[in-house]
């Protein structure tokens, strides 16, 4: 077998952030405003998620925003600790997740985690989404004090597994550190778009589900 792990990012790949990031979204308004109509609660928390730029956008931005949009104070002295401290309760996994990992298991892949973030933080969500022990090595940048793409985490991951670069695949949603950082690291990169109808000239190989991950892998 030319490709002995598979290593994934969490948020977007693993991990549906948008839900979990949603509901920690509604518990910080609903804790912190007197609205009550629904739909304005509503209105609320998905401009949050507009704000949040899919976690790419600082959480004091957010807050700067609902504070000018919605006349919401946040009384947090850090809202990205807050933040941190609590995302990990409401993580769950793409519904077809763990039926993938077993499978990839099961035909011989090692599997990892490469995620940027706090490595407790990380660590926990995978815990709560139930994936722990489907996964033989983690490497969060929260550890080494790099980010993704930096090509030393990725060196690193490959490094703790017992595996060269070029014998793994990295799967992820990001173009820019995910398949870019793999990339450069020597890695086989696949990318995990979740948008169908996203273009993308590079040749790299795109997946819209992880479900389609296994029959990909037997053709690269």
């Amino acid at each position: 077998m030319k490709y002995k792990a598979v290593f994934f990012d969490f948020d977007y790949t693993l991990g549906n952030r948008d839900v979990y990031a949603y509901r920690l979204y509604r518990k910080m308004i609903e804790e912190n405003s007197d609205i009550s109509d629904p739909v304005e609660v509503e209105a609320a928390v998905q401009d949050m998620m507009i704000w949040d730029q899919k976690g790419n956008e600082t959480k004091e931005y957010a807050k700067k925003m609902l504070k000018e949009r919605w006349n919401i104070d946040l009384p947090y002295d850090n809202v990205n600790v807050w933040w941190d401290d609590r995302l990990w309760q409401y993580s769950c996994a793409y519904p077809d997740a763990e039926e993938v990992l077993e499978k990839l298991r099961g035909e011989g892949y090692l599997i990892g985690m490469i995620s940027n973030g706090p490595s407790d933080g990380q660590r926990q969500k995978l815990e709560q989404a139930g994936l722990t022990d489907l996964v033989d090595s983690i490497t969060v940048s929260g550890d080494i004090g790099v980010k993704k793409p930096d090509v030393r985490l990725f060196q690193l991951a490959c490094e703790r597994a017992g595996v060269k670069p070029e014998e793994s695949i990295m799967v992820g949603d990001i173009f820019a550190r995910d398949v870019l950082g793999a990339y450069r690291a020597g890695m086989q990169a696949v990318w995990y778009c979740v948008e169908q109808y996203m273009p993308c000239d590079a040749e790299i190989p795109v997946i819209h589900s992880l479900s389609e991950l296994p029959e990909l892998l037997k053709n690269i």
